[in-house]
Formats: structure tokens, C-alpha cells, sequence
């Protein structure tokens, strides 16, 4: 599918360190949230080193923007997070 910038919101930060910010789709997966591109439209409001937090639609994740450069975004793989709780 695609990036929809009205699911981006910042959460946290942005001052002179790295910012925080969620994304929810139930339209892609992880892997499809971290592809080179994905972001582009938010070009302007991410930055390197910003931290992303992911629900999508196979799992939540946290990945870290690592380029925004030329109008091109990409994002580290998204490490997942979530998991079985045994109590």
C-alpha cells in the first residue's frame, strides 16, 4: 500500500537531539514500513537518528531513521518488539 502521513505523529523530542515519533498501518508489514521510500512524503519532518515506533499489520517494531537525504527517507529494519506473556 502505502504511507498515509496523517498515522505519523510525534510522540516525544525534537529539539536538538532525536525525536520520537509512532506510525500505525494495518495495510503493511514491517518489512514493507522499512523499505527506502516508504516515508519520502514525510521528508521534511524526520530526521537522521530519529526513532520510529511501528505497529503494523504483522507485528510492532522500533526502527531508526539512518538517511533522509535528496528527498529519499529509509529506515533501519524494524526490530520487533511484543511478545507471549506467560502469566
Amino acid at each position: 500500500m502505502a504511507f498515509k502521513i496523517e498515522e505519523l505523529e510525534r510522540m516525544a523530542g525534537g529539539g536538538a537531539g532525536f525525536a520520537l515519533w509512532g506510525y500505525t498501518t494495518s495495510d503493511d508489514d514491517l518489512s514493507a514500513v522499512t523499505t527506502a521510500g516508504y516515508f519520502n512524503e514525510a521528508k521534511d519532518m524526520l530526521r537522521v537518528n530519529d526513532w520510529l515506533f511501528v505497529k503494523a499489520s504483522d507485528g510492532s517494531g522500533i526502527a531508526i531513521v539512518n538517511q533522509n537525504t535528496g528527498g529519499v527517507v529509509d529506515l533501519t529494519n524494524a526490530t520487533a518488539i511484543g511478545g507471549s506473556d506467560s502469566a
